[in-house]
Parts: structure tokens; C-alpha cells; sequence
């Protein structure tokens, strides 16, 4: 619901009857993750949350209206990058976009996220307007990808 604020260890709200565009937030810095879903949540998004990489799968093999993935790199039993390599195998989750936390300075995490086609990177600490315009971004880039898949399959069928 918009504005609701979603504790983290809340990984399956109830439906999102009112349409809002969901992100699933993946961080195991409680702190960290609550001021992510705090600021998204009044912005209008809906928000899952996931502690680790191997939450964020079992959220995503559960669910398919999320719209955008915002990752920390750093996390126990599976890492964002280790996530990433797994959602980018998987036809149903490959081409959802993946906003991955970073160190700044972290250039080799930064190289092996390209790699593995992570669509964006936000060097921590980071503002919140910087993470609404990636947001923004990867969903208008996500709509733009179904508008050019509807008019191919609508030139395909006519």
C-alpha cells in the first residue's frame, strides 16, 4: 500500500492492489535497508525486502510483478553479484534491472556486475535523489522494452 512502511523481515507483503510499481530491496543492514524502503515507500513504490542474495531468489522464483531489484553487493550466504549471475541465467528474471550498491572505489566489483549485466551501480553512501533517478530510469527503460515487444508481436500477428 502506498506509504506503508515494510519492516525487514517482511519479504511477501500482501497484494499490490493498487498498482504501484514494486522493488524488491536486498540489503542485510537493517539500518540501511530501512531507510531504502522508508524513502521508496513514500515515493509511491511498493516494497519487498530480502536480507541476502539467496532470499532475493526465493522472493523472485514467488513472484512476478517486480519491476526493479536495489542489491547491496555485500551480504552473507550469497553475495549481490553471486544473485545477479543466477537472475541473469534465468529467462524469467534476466531482463528485470538490477541497481547494485557499491563501494565507490570497488573497481573490481563494479567490472564483474558489468560482466554479468547488472544495469546500473550507486556508489554508497548515496542520495536519495541519485536512487530515485535510477529507479525512475530502469522503469521507463522496462516500459519502453514492452511498448517495442507489443508492436513487434502486433506486426508479427497482422
Amino acid at each position: 500500500m502506498k506509504g506503508e512502511n515494510y519492516p525487514a523481515d517482511v519479504k511477501q507483503p500482501a497484494p499490490n492492489p493498487e498498482g504501484y510499481p514494486v522493488i524488491l530491496v536486498v540489503d542485510d543492514d537493517a539500518s540501511a535497508m530501512e531507510a531504502v524502503v522508508k524513502l521508496l515507500s513514500r515515493r509511491g513504490f511498493y516494497i519487498i525486502t530480502a536480507a541476502d542474495g539467496m532470499e532475493a531468489l526465493e522472493v523472485l522464483d514467488s513472484r512476478d510483478d517486480v519491476e526493479v531489484v536495489v542489491m547491496d553487493v555485500m551480504m552473507p550466504r550469497m553475495t549481490g553479484l553471486e544473485a545477479c549471475r543466477h537472475l541473469r541465467g534465468k529467462q524469467r528474471t534476466a531482463s528485470i534491472p538490477i541497481i547494485l550498491l557499491t563501494g565507490c572505489d570497488d573497481v573490481a566489483t563494479r567490472s564483474a556486475g558489468m560482466k554479468l549485466g547488472v544495469s546500473e551501480f550507486l556508489c554508497k553512501p548515496f542520495t536519495h535523489h541519485e536512487l530515485m533517478d535510477r529507479i525512475n530510469a530502469q522503469l521507463h527503460a522496462r516500459e519502453i522494452s514492452r511498448q517495442l515487444a507489443r508492436a513487434e508481436d502486433s506486426l508479427q500477428a497482422g
